[in-house]
């Protein structure tokens, strides 16, 4: 008689089910790697509850069909994430990012881990789950699966050949015994972040020098904060995704040092709004006005009024006092005279 397997999207209700297969399946893999060694003791409910809690984190279950009740036999965690950096983050953050990243970004699903009870390694059931994991990817329109494979896993290298993957690399590892009371140079990057006082808002992001990406402190000696835009009942305006809106400070052309004003303010570019009194976003990206600038002394500057006060760009409207927009969408500012 064959045995008859189904798979499903796991709920937080399983994590009690699927944790002794991620302990086996962590077990597996300490015995495959020297170099991963488990905890003891540790809670694998508690953890498989936690990824299932995830954004764009998924767990597939495979379930055996049994006279009572279908039985969890494997398991197949995948998560997703984006490699390019949300459009909104401050300017100096996308440079940093431009900066370390010299590959074009891709769109990832990554396996976390698949684990199937030795019984139940069927080729149909191994093939089901992992398919399952496939069409999530190609649902959630990736460019790229990545995952990592024991080199005695034959049977599912095969698999993975068959459903179109290449050996992309070969990973060796080498493991050493660390004395436990011995003196280690420490590995963590630097965080002066952590030495902050607490942000004024939650969400706020401390302020960077471009060049040498030390923190920036206003003239009265506190470290300058980004924080994301709020109505005026202090609720955090969003984008159409949901995401949280940074606005965009300027930088003087001619030292590309952030602007403040007289009063030691960060000097941001406003927000552009709707007919309603909404943010303008395009594509989902919120659009700001561009400041004005004109030569002073031969050299370009930001135009400002007789109180010292930067100028922006507003934006075209038609006779009826809407919005005019380019054929691709965005806002149409009115064009700076340079003089």
């Amino acid at each position: 008689m064959t045995a008859i397997y189904t798979h499903r999207l796991a709920a937080i209700e399983d994590a009690g089910a699927i944790a002794p297969l991620w302990a086996a399946f962590a077990e597996e893999r300490a015995a495959a790697d020297p170099s991963m060694v488990l905890k003891p003791n540790f809670d694998f409910e508690k953890y498989v509850a936690h990824q299932l809690k995830k954004p764009l984190s998924y767990c597939f279950v495979l379930e055996y069909q049994t006279r009572n009740s279908p039985e969890i036999v494997g398991c197949l965690f995948i998560y997703f994430y984006d490699e390019a950096p949300p459009p909104m983050l401050p300017i100096e953050m996308l440079e940093e990012h431009e900066l370390e990243n010299p590959f074009m970004t891709r769109r990832v699903g990554s396996v976390l881990g698949m684990y199937v009870e030795p019984e139940h390694r069927q080729p149909e059931a191994i093939q089901l789950i992992a398919n399952a994991g496939i069409e999530k990817a190609e649902e959630m329109q990736v460019s790229d699966i990545d995952l990592l494979i024991a080199a005695d896993q034959t049977g599912i290298q095969a698999l993975l050949k068959r459903a179109g993957f290449t050996q992309a690399a070969v990973q060796f590892s080498k493991h050493y015994q660390v004395p436990k009371d011995a003196e280690l140079p420490t590995l963590h990057l630097p965080h002066p972040e952590l030495d902050l006082p607490e942000p004024p808002t939650p969400g706020a992001m401390p302020l960077r020098d471009p060049k040498t990406s030390e923190l920036v402190y206003n003239i009265q000696g506190e470290p300058v904060f980004i924080c994301p835009l709020t109505n005026d009942a202090g609720e955090l305006l969003k984008t159409v995704d949901g995401l949280p809106i940074y606005p965009t400070p300027l930088r003087d052309p001619q030292t590309d040092s952030w602007v403040f004003d007289r009063s030691g303010q960060l000097v941001v570019c406003p927000v552009l709004l709707d007919e309603q009194g909404d943010i303008f976003q395009c594509l989902g990206i919120p659009q700001f006005r561009p400041p004005l600038y004109e030569f002073v002394g031969g050299k370009l500057c930001l135009k400002r009024d007789e109180y010292r006060a930067v100028l922006f760009s507003d934006v075209e409207r038609d006779k009826e006092g809407k919005i005019i927009r380019n054929p691709q969408g965005q806002p149409v500012f009115q064009q700076n005279q340079i003089t």
